[in-house]
């Protein structure tokens, strides 16, 4: 059971990081975007009145190849993180599966019979092992919850301190 646990985890720490390269990239673009968005606003207030007096052009028409390049590379970053935030959602559901899974598993193996009494000791020396993994393990996952999801990670962390306390 306890492989079974491990092997489980592993899939875990592999989607955990899959997601947060999903969600680095979709930072990366939003930062792309603001960038290119800034570069457009000061553009636009950069033409002076002298310009505007004298000439009939405007700043769009000078401009417009590279406002038009700007504009498709902004819809190209908008477009991905569409898809990236669709992938970190699935990811997000396989996580959580992936928890409930684990969490029935512990159950599973905490509700097996007891052993003799004289292996008491030891059996109970292995479910604190185990459930101090466990609980390590939720931590970290809280973790990686904080800037993403910071009401998860409260709710989670919520969760631990009662589960601790018992």
């Amino acid at each position: 059971m306890n492989n079974n646990i491990e092997v489980l985890e592993e899939v875990l720490d592999v989607l955990e990081d899959e997601k947060k390269h999903f969600q680095d990239l979709v930072n990366q673009n939003a930062f792309r975007i603001e960038e290119i968005d800034s570069y457009l606003r000061e553009l636009s207030k950069k033409e002076d009145e002298d310009f505007k007096v004298f000439s009939p052009r405007n700043v769009e028409n000078i401009h417009r190849d590279q406002i038009e390049s700007d504009e498709k590379e902004k819809k190209k970053y908008e477009d991905e993180n569409k898809e990236y935030l669709k992938k970190i959602d699935f990811l997000k559901n396989l996580i959580d599966k992936v928890n409930i899974v684990i969490g029935n598993l512990l159950l599973e193996d905490e509700n097996k019979e007891k052993p003799d009494i004289s292996d008491e000791s030891i059996c109970e020396n292995i479910e604190n092992d185990l459930e101090n993994e466990h609980i390590a393990h939720q931590i970290l996952n809280c973790v990686s919850f904080i800037t993403p999801d910071a009401e998860r990670a409260k709710v989670e962390l919520t969760a631990l301190a009662k589960k601790i306390m018992q």
